[in-house]
């Protein structure tokens, strides 16, 4: 396997407000130093995310004309969409629905876990001429540039790194704990996970590999056509599935720990030891809080906002993910306001909403059924702790005003009564 990659840093602007009267020099398509390609997925859930990130992707780049974004999602685009991408003209968009029968592992899913799993088959969606992609959920907000991010990815030692990720401060057992962990240490040979062993794959190698996040990736396209890597991964999902560690709890997929196969875990255990590391700044994740059993929403957000503010890793994020079930769409989310909102606002200013319209969008938090539970178990526990305290409040006070009421009345008779006997009166 080729040596672990090192880091890339990108000092970029943050979250530059674009527009028609953006004064900023911006490159020609001819001047461009190679063309960026990004790409989403978005179900009918996710669509109202589509417009902020999209804005922001173009927003954030000092080269906007340099970049194509590929949107696959949910249902097919109005011929006024198709429209409104020619008139706004800051960059390339393309608007697709996804084909899942087309695929051999999108078969017999539903669109929201065929379309997270759309990623795998990014080198026969693109054009050929692609050499390099940028994956990007759709809760997320861009604020650097993407064209100076894969300007300078799998290049010289990093040039046989299929991907490029954000690594986690743990390893992915360590990272699973309580979730995949003791599936993932019962493993003893590649061949358990339909992995070849002449790939050189190492079973201790595979879980000592670093965690990370797939919601900001970037794939090498070359690398994986050379490699013939999805094959790879059509071969290992099924397998994962056997093993019942295809998903795992946080996932923020409709249907939770029980929903269809995650691109997560694959991408972890096939290159968990092999992919170039990206600067922390391009996935500042838990926006959106993961609903873990032993965790209260109040509390986790609380210490998230203090966690952020003394370590500024908001303000300076690249790439801001709302990891979770609260999505910064949902309308209550903490940090919303600040940091989606603004983004949510220009998009709309740009006309990102006739590209993406809202109507289209299906969001309810009852597609979340464990975000709806915890909801209510926090409910309850407000009922709980309330009706407590007005019970105590009740037996201080209401229970010697009702109780203790008699007894007060006869003490003060007795008193009266001595009183007059001491003054010798019947």
């Amino acid at each position: 396997m080729p040596p672990r990659a090192t880091a890339f840093h990108v000092t970029g602007p943050r979250y530059l407000q674009g527009g028609a009267n953006d004064s900023r020099q911006s490159l020609t398509p001819s001047a461009c130093n190679g063309l960026a390609h990004v790409a989403v997925g978005a179900d009918r859930r996710e669509l109202l995310g589509l417009g902020p990130l999209v804005s922001s992707i173009f927003s954030s780049s000092r080269s906007p004309h340099c970049i194509h974004v590929h949107v696959f999602r949910e249902g097919e685009s109005s011929p006024q969409s198709k429209e409104a991408i020619r008139r706004i003209g800051r960059g390339s968009i393309t608007v697709r629905a996804l084909d899942s029968e087309r695929f051999l592992l999108l078969r017999n899913l539903s669109s929201s876990s065929a379309l997270n799993l759309a990623r795998f088959y990014l080198p026969e969606l693109l054009p050929e001429t692609a050499a390099s992609v940028l994956w990007v959920d759709a809760d997320i907000i861009v604020r650097s540039d993407v064209h100076s991010l894969l300007a300078g990815l799998f290049t010289g030692a990093n040039r046989l790194s299929p991907l490029a990720a954000v690594a986690r401060d743990q390893d992915l057992v360590t990272h699973y704990r309580g979730g995949l962990e003791r599936g993932l240490r019962r493993l003893r040979s590649p061949a358990e996970l339909a992995l070849d062993e002449a790939w050189g794959y190492d079973m201790s190698a595979i879980l000592r590999g670093d965690a990370f996040n797939a919601g900001v990736t970037a794939f090498n396209l070359r690398q994986w056509r050379a490699e013939k890597l999805t094959q790879r991964v059509e071969a290992l999902v099924p397998a994962l599935q056997r093993l019942e560690l295809a998903s795992y709890r946080g996932i923020s997929l409709p249907g939770g720990k029980s929903a269809a196969p995650s691109s997560q875990v694959p991408l972890q255990l096939l290159f968990g030891r092999d992919f170039q590391r990206l600067d922390a700044c391009w996935n500042v994740g838990g926006l959106g809080t993961s609903w873990e059993a032993e965790e209260l929403l109040p509390v986790r957000v609380w210490a998230t906002q203090l966690h952020a503010w003394w370590t500024g890793r908001l303000a300076s994020g690249c790439a801001l993910h709302w990891t979770g079930g609260d999505k910064p769409w949902s309308g209550h989310n903490a940090f919303a306001r600040r940091w989606y909102t603004p983004a949510a606002k220009a998009a709309a200013r740009e006309g990102y909403d006739e590209i993406f319209p809202p109507s289209d969008a299906h969001w309810s938090d009852r597609d979340d059924p464990e975000l709806l539970a915890r909801i209510g178990i926090l409910a309850a526990l407000v009922v709980v702790v309330t009706c407590g305290a007005f019970f105590c409040r009740w037996a201080a006070g209401g229970c010697s005003r009702s109780f203790g009421y008699p007894w007060r009345r006869l003490a003060a008779r007795e008193s009266q009564v001595d009183e007059r006997e001491s003054k010798g009166e019947p």
